[in-house]
């Protein structure tokens, strides 16, 4: 009686499993699909991407040139500090008392100004995390994919990233600044109440669009969202390290000479 158990027993697993072989595979097949689907979704932005389009000197949609810096909308707070600037660059560009801190001390540019400058930045995607370098200065950032924000984040240079993608767009989100860094060429300041969101997007297979948004309640009356474009590049990254050195052999034989007329030669 056991052998004929066992020999029902071992019938029906024969007729079963094909069913079962069959019913897994098509679940493989379903989540290998669903695997390939979201895979699908996920935007390629690597590579390299360098200087295009429009020149903007600000995030400011209706002056991105910087031609009235001035009036950007500021509060009381943030106006008092911007009339303190001496900016190198835009339509108060200056070469006395420069006060950029990136052009004086090599403090990092932060991440809105960033963009401004015309070097190259490298996006590498990983299934859990974003990585951007920066050719200027060799700075680099590491956006986690999918996670919240810490409940109290340190005040740093670069803040505390956290990124998704929405379609096909990459959206980064950045809080926990410190006020150290300019938010862009013409000396407009920050807050550590900055807020920014960053969403990239690639139009076409050379040219990747940047709307950098900018909330920061202490600094602003409101928020605001500006635009720039980059291209597509197949040179390497290059040596953009920021040297006091060299920022001061600058000082001297360049600025000093066209504001004074006694720079050395």
């Amino acid at each position: 009686m056991r052998n004929m158990a066992l020999l029902m027993a071992l019938l029906a697993f024969t007729m079963v499993s094909p069913v079962l072989y069959s019913q897994s595979t098509a679940s493989q097949g379903s989540a290998g699909s669903a695997k390939s689907q979201s895979s699908a979704r996920i935007p390629d932005l690597s590579g390299n991407w360098g200087p295009g389009g429009k020149t903007v000197n600000n995030w400011f949609p209706d002056d991105p040139r910087g031609q009235h810096p001035e009036k950007a909308p500021m509060t009381p707070w943030a106006e008092a500090k911007f009339k303190t600037a001496h900016p190198p660059f835009g339509a108060d560009a200056t070469f006395e008392a420069i006060n950029d801190p990136v052009q004086n001390y090599c403090d990092p540019p932060g991440v809105s100004r960033v963009y401004l400058y015309p070097w190259e930045f490298k996006f590498v995607q990983t299934p859990d995390t974003v990585y951007i370098l920066y050719e200027y200065t060799k700075m680099w950032r590491a956006i986690p994919l999918n996670k919240e924000h810490s409940k109290d984040p340190d005040s740093t240079w670069l803040g505390e990233s956290v990124g998704k993608y929405d379609g096909d767009t990459l959206v980064i989100d950045t809080i926990g600044f410190n006020d150290k860094t300019w938010l862009d060429h013409l000396g407009h300041p920050h807050s550590d109440a900055l807020h920014l969101i960053e969403r990239f997007r690639r139009l076409d297979n050379t040219t990747l669009e940047l709307q950098m948004t900018v909330d920061d309640p202490k600094a602003y009356t409101k928020t605001f969202t500006g635009t720039k474009t980059f291209k597509a590049s197949d040179s390497p990254l290059g040596e953009g390290i920021c040297s006091m050195s060299e920022s001061a052999e600058f000082q001297k034989r360049v600025i000093d000479l066209s504001t004074t007329g006694k720079g050395q030669k």
